[in-house]
Parts: C-alpha cells; structure tokens; sequence
C-alpha cells in the first residue's frame, strides 16, 4: 500500500514556495496535508517569540494538528515550507467521511499515528535522556538526506539548543574524527 496512491483521490493538489505557511499555531484549520513534494518544517513559537522545532516532513509523509482535525481546537503549531512544495491538502470532513468507507485508508490512517506515536516516543527518549552532542550525532546518523536540505539554525532548533552551541559541537566531533574542515 502505497501512501501516495491511497491520498492521490482526496483533496485539492496546491503548491507552497519557500516560506509560505500551511497553517499556523492557534488557526482554526483542520486538514490534512500530504507531501507530495518538498520539505517543511513543524515547529511551536512561544508568546516572547522563540521557535522550537517538532519535527521535519518531507515526500511521503502527512502533516495536520491531531488537536484540530479530531478535537476541533485550535491548530497547536505552525507548519511552513522550507523548501517549493507540491502538497494534496486534505479537508477534514472528507477525510472523516472517506476513512468510514475506505478499509485502505482505514488501514494507512492507523499505521500513520501509530508511526507518529512512536516517532514521539523516540523524540522525547533523545530529549530527555541524552546529550546535545548525542542527539546531534543520532540525528545526522539516521538520515543524512534530511541533515542536507536543513539550515543549521533549524538543526539548532530542532536539538533544543543554540545555533552557537551546534558549531562548538561539530567542531569538537570534527577533532575527534580528525577533520579539520
């Protein structure tokens, strides 16, 4: 089963230049957007104005607020393109009505949170439990696609530390690879 054949029948196909916002934090929009190309960015701003990244979706992958799509509340994050995006945007209702009567999408819809559930499960785990240096080395270790498309600020962000601290890391961890560049 093939994500993008399952979503390919529903929504509107719409594209996103770098720097347009799918939706934002505290919006009342409820749809589902499925990445058919590009990258964006999940992140939350806090009232004084700092980011901190959630997570990065790319090809493949679907984004949408859990909170608006099925507890009608307000969108609890924002998610901007970082890159031209070609994405099927979902609308809420027909998503719910289609899931009803698709057995396929029934199916791909409880794999995705199932992944998501244990993508959070992973994220707090690096948070809570290991270094800025470990998660750097972890992050750039699973996916090194994904690291090259990423701004070392939103590297910095996503490990919850300053783009300062990330260049002292990648420094040190150059010396003991015996880089010099």
């Amino acid at each position: 089963m093939l994500v993008d054949n399952v979503f390919s029948g529903f929504g509107v196909r719409v594209t996103r230049r770098k720097g347009d916002f799918l939706f934002g934090q505290h919006a009342e929009s409820s749809n589902l957007f499925f990445i058919e190309q590009g990258l964006v960015k999940a992140f939350y701003e806090t009232r004084d104005g700092k980011e901190f990244i959630k997570s990065f979706i790319r090809e493949g992958q679907i984004i949408g607020s859990l909170q608006a799509l099925f507890a009608d509340r307000p969108n609890s994050f924002s998610v901007v393109a970082l890159e031209d995006c070609v994405v099927r945007e979902i609308p809420k209702a027909q998503l719910l009505g289609a899931n009803d009567k698709n057995g396929e999408l029934q199916a791909l819809m409880n794999k995705q949170l199932l992944m998501l559930a244990m993508k959070k499960e992973q994220r707090e785990y690096e948070l809570l439990c290991l270094s800025a240096e470990e998660r750097y080395q972890m992050f750039c270790g699973c996916d090194a696609q994904l690291v090259a498309r990423l701004t070392q600020v939103d590297i910095a962000r996503y490990l919850g530390i300053t783009p300062v601290a990330l260049s002292r890391i990648r420094k040190r961890l150059g010396l003991k690879l015996g880089n010099t560049a």
